[in-house]
């Protein structure tokens, strides 16, 4: 994330468990948003101050020109997460609530919908020790979530932890790309973005966002949509026809059904018709989130290390594992690999080097 922040010329003032804090020009920070590929939110900071009670929270949050941002038209919910000082979350979300309608009954504006999940802008509140933050999300849902996964499937891969198993892999546009285990399609549809709209894989959540218009009421979306590829490179199977159907959904609601093949497939029968050289990147299931016995995993990883090996050589293969143990069944040598968290179980990404080739 930080590396991506430089690479935007923004100036990173400080970071922790909750977040990366930066600023930058307004050029620059409209780029990062809409072109951000590991970024789960986006915040605009309105206040990070000190309170010891609600009362003074409220009483500062009512100083905030909640006018500016919400008027009639649009609807709000309140994302709190709060302790120490602020301890009871959900207080501190009401007297939030409280504070912005109260600010805009002052200023005679009709008063507004609030929606406990979807709505038009999101107000995010933290709080730690005696200090507190509010913030307005750019896109309203999260940056993540870009707004095509109608379905989702079972287990999905995040869109964010989609995008850095592509930067791990060193997958390019243009390269060959094969998930044998694709379900609701996430890994090829984020590849998918990145070649049609040359980056701007946000762009549809920015378009929409009420906040991101206020703040940047004269920024244009310029169209620069690639046309289908001449040749298919990105292919996708799964043994479940649901799956596959849901892939495709997915795929069509993204805008990129003419850029990804979906088709139904085991994937220890997986043949290499692709060519010499590309990248195998997929989201095998493991125990904990699939609730499948130890023994039948074990199996299936050494099995399709085995397709892999046999079928894949001088490729690139890469997998999103939260079960470390089954890793090794598949009798690869580590290449490379990023911890992190997904479904809330510890997990990483390793990059394999397939070596030889048919």
């Amino acid at each position: 994330m930080e590396s991506e922040l430089k690479s935007h010329h923004l100036k990173i003032n400080s970071s922790n468990r909750g977040g990366v804090f930066f600023s930058g020009k307004k050029e620059d920070v409209i780029q990062f948003a809409i072109q951000t590929k590991f970024a789960s939110r986006i915040n605009l900071q309105l206040l990070h101050e000190n309170a010891e009670t609600y009362d003074e929270f409220y009483a500062k949050t009512c100083e905030l020109p909640w006018e500016k941002y919400i008027g009639p038209d649009v609807s709000f919910r309140i994302d709190a997460e709060t302790k120490d000082k602020l301890k009871n979350s959900e207080f501190t979300m009401h007297r939030t609530k409280d504070a912005v309608l109260d600010r805009l009954r002052s200023k005679k504006i009709p008063l507004p919908e609030i929606e406990k999940r979807m709505a038009d802008i999101t107000i995010v509140v933290r709080s730690h020790t005696d200090k507190f933050s509010i913030e307005l999300s750019l896109s309203g849902d999260p940056v993540g979530r870009r707004g095509y996964r109608l379905f989702a499937g079972n287990a999905p891969v995040r869109e964010p932890i989609a995008q850095a198993m592509l930067e791990i892999s060193g997958w390019k546009e243009g390269n060959t790309l094969v998930d044998p285990m694709c379900g609701s399609g996430t890994i090829l549809i984020e590849a998918a973005l990145r070649e049609r709209l040359y980056g701007e894989i946000n762009r549809f959540l920015f378009a929409e966002s009420p906040v991101f218009q206020i703040l940047f009421p004269t920024y244009v979306f310029s169209e620069r949509k690639k046309e289908k590829p001449t040749k298919p490179h990105l292919f996708g199977f799964d043994i479940d026809p649901e799956a596959v159907r849901i892939a495709k959904e997915n795929a069509y609601e993204a805008g990129v059904e003419d850029f990804v093949s979906f088709e139904v497939g085991n994937c220890l029968e997986l043949k290499n018709n692709f060519g010499k050289e590309g990248h195998v990147i997929t989201n095998p299931p493991y125990g904990e989130r699939i609730g499948k016995p130890m023994e039948d995993l074990k199996e299936m990883y050494f099995q399709f290390g085995k397709v892999i090996k046999n079928e894949f050589g001088g490729w690139k293969f890469t997998v999103l594992s939260g079960d470390f143990s089954l890793l090794g069944k598949f009798g690869l040598k580590e290449n490379a690999h990023l911890s992190l968290k997904h479904a809330n179980l510890k997990a990483k990404i390793v990059d394999y080097e397939i070596r030889g080739g048919k």
